[in-house]
């Protein structure tokens, strides 16, 4: 046999192995919930609060006297 008769026939063996497998698979049944003892829900926590939604800081109010005087060292891009 040739190398590329034997990659045949192991693909072909593969799929007909593959192909007899989904046709004689039983039905799949969903598994049954599984049933806690009382020590296992005993040491069952509740979910936790959810964390309280941040709080926006009061507004102070601003006179323009007590601003100090914005910086007015600016370049003009030349580099002196």
């Amino acid at each position: 046999m040739t190398p590329m008769g034997k990659t045949l026939f192991v693909v072909l063996s593969l799929g007909a192995l593959f192909g007899a497998t989904l046709a004689l698979r039983t039905e799949h049944t969903p598994p049954k919930a599984a049933q806690l003892t009382a020590a296992q829900m005993a040491e069952v926590q509740p979910a936790p609060k959810p964390a309280d939604p941040p709080k926006a800081a009061p507004m102070r109010a601003t006179d323009p006297e007590d601003e100090a005087p914005p910086d007015l060292d600016l370049e003009d891009g030349s580099g002196s």
